[in-house]
């Protein structure tokens, strides 16, 4: 047998260029660059969850399959990275920097560093030398204008100790305008924190934790903010105006004939519509509301209602017939942030009409059907005023979120256990405990109820037998067969009924103790009875939901967290923010920042982008996983199981005491023992005769206390 061929390690295979580039076979195949990137991306979404990053991946295949579409993949094409690339038409070592594709090991530095200036004036000290005097034991030295200094932004002056010549430098660029604008370090500055959901007082904190100079003053600050909101709303505008137009192309390649069906020559498309607010409950000063597309899963519009304006409040106690005021009132109003009336409920109706109003104007758009929560008055009015506006040609329809009508099973069990509280049913026993109605089994019934709706999309009798099924399944009965009782379940193997899994695999793991009593037959058949009634059900026939308007929500926060207040400006900004990210991936962010000045994003911004659109891949790749809704079931299940063991984990004074066989003689609360002993001090102190009155004094009752707590 041949030895295989020896190679030094010191020595490295010599990398050769072979054949022809990616870039000229793919101009011989005729797919252009941006299409090669969509290619990409798509490859990407597909095979990300076999990448180690995302787990194990060794179970069935079964369990790998797709349950619903990944529509992240799909808007990511939509990303400014691939109109970058269109403008190349080869792939080159500086595109691919400028891309963030590659990473190479030794390149020209750029961008921004954070730097320890003693050892940077060490450098200047060892390896420059003046180039005024060209003296060799002349120093350089590294000195700063603290006068001139403006937020992040020095301004710096390397100076020879031998000739006094002076170089003066700057640590940021001007963004220019009057006066030479800005300061580019600021701009990202104000930028980064908001997008890490922070302020003025967290870039304070940064800084001072850093090392680094104070930032921009809170004013500055402010004006900083009003110039990103300008070109955040423009882009933004942008952004959704084009996400209209990929929405008419697809609905127009599956019917040609959309636009000329219409009297206004819009194309009737399905949203959802969900609003969400800054504070939790129903006082919030500030709301906002989205309109996603069903089809495309983009945003297509979006409105801010507010109910409060600082300058207004600054202004509270002036006279309003002041002169003074009323000339102050004038120029105001037209940036006054407030433009609600009413409770903080009627936001979200209120904002519905505007955008339901100004959909065929702005977008080219009718929205026809309505894919909302259970909330019917706002579907009401923004019916009600379509037709004040467009008469009786605008027929809108509403369609329920399956997510929240799969929640009135729970919402109605619930309250019916906490409605029979303490009462007994007919078997004699209370409808909570061990083998009764548990949040465990709440929690089953729920998904059960879930899965009914949603394997069952556009049939309405098989919607309503999958939910009877349910019931016989979950409830047991002396007077009907078993098998005559599982016969409307699921069938086949991978059946959520356990009775239907050992028919076909011969097994006996079926248990009648997983199910509830007889007794809740009768108690819980009015529950079944109006939750498969036909008009509800007819509303959630197509299976759509309100998911992404959800995901939206969290997205938004993130970027404006609820813990803090903040103004509709402020609001504003991350609204923008979310709009671009979830329509067009992290590029918008980009995007935002060249049109509010800044030029040159930088290679570093551009990797970082990237970096985080690939996470978002993956996750959503992961998340579109069947394995994924059975473990985020399991997790739910459990801690239903824990909710009840974790109930008084915790309790006020708990730790004071340490005897068991006490806590259990006081029935096992921790909050009567101060009462107890009390108690126990009184008896006590009373007297054995029961003839006459003694009186006790409190201070001896609290004597005898405390010497029964050491």
């Amino acid at each position: 047998m041949p030895r295989k061929k020896f190679r030094s390690i010191r020595r490295r295979k010599r990398k050769g260029f072979h054949g022809k580039r990616p870039a000229e076979l793919r101009k011989e195949s005729g797919q252009t660059t941006a299409e090669n990137v969509e290619t990409q991306l798509l490859s990407t979404s597909a095979t990300s969850s076999d990448s180690g990053d995302l787990g194990d991946t060794s179970t069935s295949s079964d369990k790998n399959e797709e349950i619903r579409e990944n529509k992240s993949a799909k808007k990511l094409l939509n990303s400014s990275f691939i109109q970058m690339a269109e403008n190349e038409p080869y792939t080159t070592r500086s595109v691919s920097r400028a891309l963030g594709i590659s990473k190479p090991d030794l390149e020209e530095a750029h961008g921004f560093k954070l730097q320890d200036f003693s050892l940077l004036d060490e450098a200047l000290t060892t390896a420059a030398v003046c180039s005024s005097c060209r003296n060799p034991k002349a120093r350089l030295l590294l000195l700063q204008e603290n006068k001139k200094r403006e937020g992040l932004s020095e301004k710096l002056i390397i100076k020879c100790n031998n000739c006094e010549a002076v170089t003066p430098m700057s640590t940021s660029r001007k963004l220019g305008g009057k006066g030479g604008g800005a300061a580019e370090v600021n701009r990202r500055a104000v930028m980064a924190a908001m997008s890490s959901g922070g302020g003025h007082a967290t870039l304070q904190k940064l800084c001072t934790d850093l090392n680094l100079p104070e930032p921009v003053t809170s004013n500055a600050y402010q004006q900083h903010l009003v110039q990103i909101d300008k070109s955040a709303t423009r882009t933004t505008d942008k952004i959704m105006c084009e996400g209209a137009e990929r929405l008419k192309k697809m609905l127009l390649l599956k019917d040609p004939n959309l636009a000329k069906e219409d009297v206004d020559g819009a194309i009737p498309c399905s949203v959802t519509v969900d609003g969400t607010w800054q504070k939790r409950g129903h006082t919030s000063k500030i709301g906002v509301v989205f309109v996603i597309s069903v089809d495309t899963g983009e945003i297509l519009d979006y409105e801010i209602k507010s109910l409060f304006c600082r300058e207004c409040q600054k202004h509270e106690g002036q006279d309003k017939e002041s002169l003074p005021y009323k000339s102050w009132k004038k120029k105001h109003d037209a940036q006054c942030q407030i433009n609600h009336e009413g409770s903080s409920g009627a936001m979200e109706k209120a904002a519905a009409i505007e955008m339901f109003g100004r959909s065929i104007e702005t977008r080219g758009l009718k929205y026809t059907t309505y894919v909302g929560d259970g909330d019917s008055d706002s579907f009401i009015s923004v019916k009600k005023a379509m037709e004040e506006k467009y008469g009786k040609r605008y027929e809108l329809k509403k369609e329920d979120c399956v997510g929240h009508v799969q929640k009135r099973m729970g919402t109605a069990l619930r309250n019916y256990k906490k409605e029979k509280k303490g009462q007994k049913l007919s078997d004699g026993k209370t409808a909570g405990g061990q083998n009764r109605l548990t949040d465990e089994k709440i929690l089953k019934i729920q998904g059960y109820y879930g899965k009914a709706i949603r394997k069952h999309k556009g049939d309405l009798e098989g919607m309503k037998q999958a939910i009877w099924a349910i019931f016989h399944h979950s409830i047991a009965s002396s007077q009907i067969d078993l098998k005559e009782q599982h016969k409307y379940c699921p069938q086949g193997t991978d059946s959520w009924c356990q009775y239907v899994l050992d028919q076909h695999h011969n097994t006996s793991k079926y248990s009648e103790d997983q199910r509830l009593p007889e007794a809740f037959r009768k108690e819980l058949n009015p529950i079944f009875l109006r939750l498969a009634k036909d008009d509800l059900l007819e509303r959630c026939v197509n299976g759509l939901t309100q998911n992404q308007n959800e995901a939206v929500n969290g997205q938004l926060w993130n970027f404006c967290p609820k813990s803090r207040f903040c103004g509709k400006r402020r609001v504003r900004i991350a609204v923008c923010q979310t709009v671009g990210v979830f329509n067009t991936g992290a590029a918008s962010k980009g995007t935002i920042m060249q049109q509010s000045g800044i030029k040159v994003l930088g290679i570093n911004m551009m990797r970082g982008l990237r970096i985080q659109d690939r996470s978002r891949l993956q996750s959503a790749a992961q998340k579109v996983k069947l394995r994924y809704a059975i473990q985020r079931s399991n997790i739910k299940i459990k801690k239903a199981k824990n909710k009840k063991a974790s109930k008084d984990s915790y309790v006020s004074g708990g730790f004071n005491e340490t005897d068991p066989q006490m806590l259990q003689s006081q029935g096992g609360s921790k909050r009567n023992i101060p009462t107890t002993r009390k108690r126990q001090a009184k008896a006590a102190l009373q007297p054995t005769d029961t003839i006459g009155i003694t009186f006790v004094a409190e201070a001896e009752v609290e004597a005898v206390a405390s010497k029964k707590r050491k």
